[in-house]
């Protein structure tokens, strides 16, 4: 029982000291800052940037 015991700490200390695999220093990720809800509520029903009409007096001549 205590050689079993003794293997399978061998074993996990083994895997422990191994990591995952990545090298290099450890370190936190710099996480970016949640941006600020907006003041105002988005509207809807309408385009927004509203557009203007496209003029259809004047036509531009087409090129053949």
């Amino acid at each position: 029982m205590i050689a079993i015991l003794n293997r399978a700490l061998c074993i996990s200390l083994l895997i422990a000291l191994s990591g995952c695999g990545v090298r290099g220093p450890l370190f936190m990720p710099n996480v970016p800052p949640v941006p600020p809800a907006p003041t105002e509520p988005e509207p809807q029903g309408k385009l927004y940037p509203p557009q203007t009409p496209a003029s259809t007096s004047n036509p531009s001549p087409v090129k053949q």
